[in-house]
């Protein structure tokens, strides 16, 4: 394939071919109103803005029309011949108006409405100069449906006409545009595809049957009448199929394929010979197909090796089989490109310092493409696919990953691979792929336990297997929904106090402490990793069965490490703190304050209310609970009572930030003995006064068997 000229194609990318001539062609953009017509000489692609107005192109000349009114002239756009004025007001009246259907040579085809009924007339000016009006001999009684035209010698038309029994038979002749006689006629099926009709001097073609169980291309000689060639096409494919003659072959394609949103069988443009023989693919699609008066054929189309522009599909001068040549290009790809690209990233990827989001993106050479963004956990497999669908218009695509995977699990940290994906709807082409891998880390959060920035609760069932659960996802299952469930072990059934305590060993991650029945407190050293939160236990040390309330995870000395709480039986508040050592995580104890015997329940919730360290809560026998206000030295201020009613839970779990709204939150439980576990999540506010908002609705309560929660 050869370029006949290099300059760029100067017409809009949604141009439609009209007509075209020996010299040049005529083009439209739009339609009604709004519509823009052009002529482009073919020798150096100089582009004309046709005035307003409405215009027609006359296959395979260099004639184009223009209306004023009843005056139509036919202007000869290589200028080797004046302008043809027809003047049709002498018969163009209100009460008989005539509209151009389309131009054939120096002759109108026109449609009159006479006495309510539409009439083919050819319309055009005599030897003498006087406008000829000459009526097609259809026969009585018909009604005119669409015409059909390749060059000024040629010219079909289909129409329906009446038969005794009163039902009526639709037929399709030709033409003599000389004499306006009708020369041959044949039965069109009713259902006919209008679109998929040629004629030429030597030809008619047409689609048999075509939205039947085997449709048919039909090409009758003209002199005979009878099939040159029948060859099969798709079932349910042909609806807006175009054919069109190119020496003995017949080209068959569906506009339109370049910007289609799916692949369509008739998309390329190719060739059938009328004498048998391999289909040749001439154009990877088309948009429109024009008649050329040397018998070629000018397209609007594509390939993947050349791109868009105006092509000409010839006959080979030796084997007469059709070949394709680059008129002129528009300097755009036919495959799908990118223009401009944001990649997901590469090293690295703070989740917390990008706002929980990943976002990538780019700019695609067409809007007819789907883009997909795979991402995968390496140690999981894990997968979460992202994707933009074709929207008419948009060629960027931005995909925004929230963190979470498809079952609402916030995404572990650690080792991804990516895959992005731009998938050419219409099938032209290969997909545009890019890859990449990056490192997903955030600030580690005190109930992690599965390494995904989100807050877990432990959950131990009666064998003592422990688990832990995320909450965010919770939150977000519908009723009855299954979450995903970490498997932490068994064993767990030996101790009688377990307690999600933070960073206690200085390792970034959150540790636990679980007392067992001896009164032994023993720390489990949190790691990073989705599938083996702890290290295995260290002791801390014997006699703590003396406390029978223990709270842990809030700083309360505000050096920045979390604290533990614990009431001896006496009803004195001890603080042990935090030495950030995981071999004695603990100082000497120090005692707060005594009175601390009424409460039977203590948690520790992290700064819950606004003030400058971790703050306490505490449930008295009568069910009421009471905030105390860490003031940052290991003590609290004058406690406030948040409400009543709490005796209902068994237990009260300062949970951390569940919504990611930079506020810690609380989590209670009931049902404990029962087979069901119903969670109600207190959202924090910030506010002293009011810590806690109230409590979400019975209607996203979230139902299944946890067992004991910490």
């Amino acid at each position: 394939m050869t370029a006949e000229a290099v300059a760029p194609l100067a017409i809009p990318t949604d141009s439609v071919l009209l007509s075209a001539g020996k010299t040049g062609m005529l083009s439209r953009t739009g339609t009604g109103a709004l519509a823009v017509h052009r002529w482009t000489r073919l020798a150096d692609g100089v582009t004309t803005d046709l005035p307003a107005g409405s215009y027609w192109g006359s296959a395979g000349t260099d004639r184009v029309v223009s209306q004023k009114g009843a005056v139509f002239t036919l202007t000869d756009m290589s200028g080797a011949g004046g302008p043809v004025v027809i003047d049709t007001s002498a018969f163009n009246t209100a009460a008989t108006p005539y509209v151009v259907d389309r131009v054939v040579g120096e002759s109108l085809l026109m449609t009159a409405t006479v006495g309510g009924a539409e009439e083919f007339h050819l319309v055009s000016l005599g030897e003498n100069g006087q406008v000829t009006d000459r009526k097609l001999a259809l026969p009585g009684g018909s009604r005119v449906w669409f015409s059909y035209s390749s060059g000024p010698d040629s010219l079909a038309v289909s129409y329906t006409e009446p038969t005794p029994n009163g039902y009526r038979l639709m037929r399709i002749s030709t033409v003599d545009v000389a004499t306006g006689a009708i020369t041959a006629s044949h039965d069109f099926r009713p259902e006919a595809n209008h679109t998929a009709i040629a004629v030429t001097p030597t030809h008619l073609t047409w689609v048999l049957n075509p939205y039947g169980t085997d449709p048919q291309l039909q090409v009758l000689s003209r002199a005979t009448g009878s099939p040159v060639s029948t060859t099969p096409l798709i079932r349910r494919e042909t609806n807006g199929l175009t054919v069109h003659h190119v020496g003995d072959w017949v080209t068959l394609v569906k506009p339109g394929g370049g910007t289609a949103t799916s692949p369509r069988p008739y998309t390329p443009l190719t060739a059938r010979s009328l004498n048998g023989g391999a289909e040749v693919r001439l154009l990877d699609h088309a948009g429109s197909v024009a008649n050329s008066p040397d018998g070629s054929l000018l397209v609007l189309g594509g390939t993947l090796a050349h791109g868009e522009g105006l092509y000409r599909i010839a006959p080979d001068p030796v084997t007469g089989k059709p070949t394709t040549t680059l008129v002129r290009s528009s300097d755009r790809p036919t495959g799908l490109a990118v223009v401009k690209q944001t990649l997901p990233p590469t090293g690295t990827f703070d989740f917390d310092r990008a706002g929980g989001k990943l976002t990538a993106g780019w700019t695609l050479s067409r809007f007819n493409a789907s883009t997909t963004l795979t991402l995968t956990h390496t140690a999981s497999g894990r997968t979460v696919n992202l994707d933009q669908l074709p929207r008419d218009g948009v060629t960027t695509h931005f995909l925004t990953w929230d963190g979470l995977y498809k079952d609402g699990l916030p995404a572990f940290n650690g080792a991804y691979t990516w895959t992005m994906t731009a998938t050419p709807a219409n099938g032209i082409g290969p997909a545009v792929e890019r890859k990449g891998s990056f490192t997903l880390t955030r600030a580690p959060r005190p109930h992690d336990f599965d390494d995904n920035g989100s807050p877990d609760v432990l959950a131990r069932d009666r064998n003592g297997n422990l688990s832990s659960y995320d909450i965010r996802q919770v939150w977000s299952l519908d009723a009855y929904e299954s979450p995903y469930m970490l498997p932490i072990g068994g064993g767990w059934n030996a101790y009688d106090r377990i307690l999600a305590a933070g960073d206690l060993g200085g390792t970034r991650n959150g540790d636990t402490v679980a007392r067992d029945k001896s009164g032994v407190l023993w720390l489990y050293a949190g790691k990073s990793g989705h599938k083996a939160p702890f290290a295995p236990r260290t002791r801390i040390g014997g006699g703590w069965g003396t406390y029978n309330q223990l709270a842990a995870g809030s700083d309360v000395t505000g050096d920045g490490r979390p604290d533990l709480l614990a009431t001896d039986k006496t009803g004195v508040l001890w603080l042990y703190r935090a030495t950030g050592n995981s071999k004695a995580p603990f100082t000497t104890r120090k005692r707060i304050g005594g009175g601390w015997g009424i409460y039977n329940q203590l948690t520790a919730t992290g700064n819950l209310a606004g003030g400058p360290a971790g703050d306490l809560v505490a449930r008295d026998r009568a069910g009421v609970l009471w905030l105390y206000l860490g003031k940052g030295d290991g003590t609290f201020a004058a406690r406030t009572r948040i409400g009543g009613g709490w005796n209902t839970y068994d237990e009260i779990i300062g949970i951390g930030d569940v919504d990611a709204d930079g506020r810690n939150d609380l989590l209670a439980s009931n049902g404990r003995m029962t087979d069901d576990t119903v969670l109600h999540l207190y959202r924090g506010t910030g506010q002293w006064k009011t810590p806690l908002a109230p409590r979400q609705s019975d209607s996203v309560e979230q139902r299944f068997y946890l067992g004991n929660l910490f």
